[in-house]
């Protein structure tokens, strides 16, 4: 169970084949919007959906029809950084929209959503491998919300003193 890049292909595969992807999609941002740590937050970061993922069409329009500011992640020196999600954007060198704004400080951040191949219910997650968002959620102190497909809610995963907890997970 500690062969993290044989589960990240698992996973992948797993995601990849949800085949109600999109209608699960708005089940998961409709069950994160029912959040009291969602409802009280003025600025929400979130990421917007690659391949297989939770389509976030849904999440960016809900975000802005319930009068929040949406941030959105960049990689900026092997380090996750917050922008304003309204502005610009370039593809990553990942295939990942990112804004071009200005980074933002981390305590204007009031909700955080993550995204993750795999999660367990107790909050254990298995990412894509760089570390970006253990690395940033050991530095900010406010709610997050780790979120998936049913299917990828596992009952435990592989982790190392780096892996850093979501609160909560929510799945669709």
């Amino acid at each position: 169970m500690d062969d993290k890049p044989a589960i990240r292909r698992r996973m992948r595969m797993v995601r990849d084949h949800v085949a109600d992807r999109l209608v699960r999609s708005v089940e998961l941002w409709t069950n994160v919007s029912e959040l009291p740590e969602y409802r009280n937050a003025k600025r929400v970061m979130a990421f917007l959906g690659i391949k297989g993922e939770p389509d976030t069409d849904a999440l960016v329009a809900l975000i802005a029809a319930d009068g929040k500011q949406l941030l959105l992640p960049r990689i900026e020196r092997d380090a996750l950084v917050v922008c304003d999600g309204q502005g610009p954007m370039l593809a990553s060198s990942f295939g990942v929209p990112e804004p071009t704004g200005l980074a933002l400080p981390l305590d204007e951040i009031d909700f955080v959503i993550v995204p993750g191949l795999a999660f367990t219910a107790a909050g254990d997650r298995l990412g894509y491998g760089s570390g970006y968002y253990d690395r940033f959620l050991s530095r900010i102190s406010g709610p997050n919300v780790g979120v998936c497909f049913r299917e990828q809610l596992v009952d435990e995963l592989p982790v190392t003193e780096r892996d850093v907890r979501v609160q909560q997970v929510i799945v669709a």
